[in-house]
């Protein structure tokens, strides 16, 4: 079976899973048969909720065959993608005005759902041979840490695994029989010219120096995983996958396919475009508070740099007295003596990122992502520590987890450290915890200044 076929079935299955499992919600809360005054509010919204619901499951990658996925993380994802698809029945009940469908029942079909679901993709994963695209693979290590990686590897190669490259110390590695070593500082280079999926590290803690040159690669795009020792295992919270038995500690995640980045950017373009239409009172309002208090111009336009290291003009309301940077570009200070009064209360409250909705609508910001900066700083910031460049490999964002967890006050080196974890662990969820914080902060002020 091909990976096409397997997604198509997949698709199918899964269809049929979410509305069975919804018929025998209704049957273990009412029996046979169900009450037509409640079943016939599940009969008004099955077809989008089950359009809905296969489209949350793509979001949450569950049509992205991996090894990875026989494990503890598919059963996380399946999970996820139930828990916002009872969601979005919730709202389709409401939308649709389906009252009478019992939230007893969705209750019950989620974990019909999560079973079902799961367990298909289980038994499938173990009857069905697939042909999964192949999955290249550089393990970093020493001789015997090696050969346990590359001796599950080896037993997972009908999920399309190989390994390309052996890293580590030349005579544990030929002791072991692998199919290729080379020098430990050859890793960045090899990783140019094999271009591998993941790289798997077994001894994490000798080898940092090489995974921030990885890291720094332009041409590394894939995943970076460890076995985890003691202190990776204190390490917060584990996000983590297995390789046959062996537990892999999750550092980066592979870029998104580029179809997932254009629908990302083309729904959030939508969406600014709707919020510029409701929130269009509110933006009048601080037009003219701004006009009033403060004078003209009303909109400070200033060019940023974006993905890829592309230029564009970036929008805000004004909240510095005119001509503030007469002497040339100046990074923002706690208690700025250039902003106004009323500057003061739209950056408290950030409220004057609002006209970077046209960005978002324009397809040069996304909602969520590190701050753009001036050409000038980042230039500047680059030569300091060359690692500020992986900024510019996604879009950057109104809002980002370095706005909600600091000020404007906070300096470059700290706010980098913050953009680089959202990069490398960006996903849904930390999306939706960093836009609350961003309410949390409008609402409460905390943070800026």
């Amino acid at each position: 079976m091909s990976r096409r076929a397997w997604i198509i079935l997949n698709v199918m299955v899964d269809a049929l899973a979410v509305n069975v499992a919804i018929v025998l919600a209704f049957l273990l809360r009412f029996g046979w048969p169900p009450p037509e005054f409640n079943f016939s509010a599940y009969e008004n919204v099955f077809v989008p909720l089950t359009i809905g619901q296969l489209l949350i499951f793509f979001v949450v990658e569950l049509y992205e065959p991996s090894a990875e996925r026989s494990g503890p993380s598919l059963l996380g994802a399946v999970a996820k993608g139930t828990a916002l698809g009872m969601l979005a029945l919730v709202a389709l009940s409401f939308f649709f005005r389906a009252f009478s469908f019992p939230r007893s029942v969705v209750a019950f079909s989620f974990l019909l759902q999560l079973l079902l679901i799961w367990g298909w993709r289980r038994v499938a994963a173990g009857l069905l041979h697939v042909r999964w695209p192949e999955r290249r693979v550089v393990v970093v290590g020493c001789g015997d840490d090696i050969s346990a990686v590359v001796e599950r590897l080896r037993a997972s190669e009908r999920w399309g695994y190989r390994v390309v490259a052996v890293v580590g110390e030349q005579d544990g590695v030929a002791a072991a029989g692998l199919p290729l070593h080379v020098g430990l500082d050859a890793l960045p280079t090899l990783v140019e010219s094999l271009r591998p999926d993941q790289i798997i590290v077994s001894a994490p803690a000798r080898h940092r120096r090489v995974l921030e040159e990885v890291a720094l690669s332009r041409r590394f795009d894939g995943e970076i995983l460890v076995v985890p020792h003691v202190y990776e295992m204190h390490l917060g919270e584990l996000d983590f996958s297995l390789l046959g038995d062996l537990p892999l500690l999750r550092l980066t995640r592979s870029s998104r396919p580029l179809w997932r980045e254009q629908l990302k950017e083309w729904v959030e373009r939508g969406v600014a475009v709707f919020l510029l239409l409701v929130l269009s009172p509110l933006l009048l309002l601080i037009a003219l508070a701004v006009v009033v208090f403060s004078g003209k111009p009303l909109v400070y336009r200033q060019e940023r740099v974006g993905r890829a290291g592309a230029t564009f003009t970036l929008y805000k309301f004004r909240t510095m007295v005119p001509d503030a940077e007469q002497e040339g570009a100046v990074l923002a200070e706690e208690h700025d003596p250039r902003v106004t009064g009323v500057g003061r209360v739209l950056r408290s409250s950030r409220l004057d990122e609002l006209p970077q909705l046209v960005n978002v609508a324009q397809g040069d910001m996304s909602f969520v992502g590190p701050r753009p900066e001036r050409p000038e700083f980042v230039r500047e910031f680059s030569v300091a520590d060359p690692l500020f460049a992986e900024r510019l490999r996604v879009r950057p964002g109104i809002t980002g987890l370095a706005q909600v967890s600091g000020s404007y006050a906070t300096t470059p080196s700290v706010k980098l450290r913050f953009d680089l974890m959202y990069i490398y662990h960006q996903s849904l969820a930390l999306d939706l915890r960093i836009v609350l914080r961003t309410l949390q902060v409008i609402l409460t002020g905390r943070g800026a200044r």
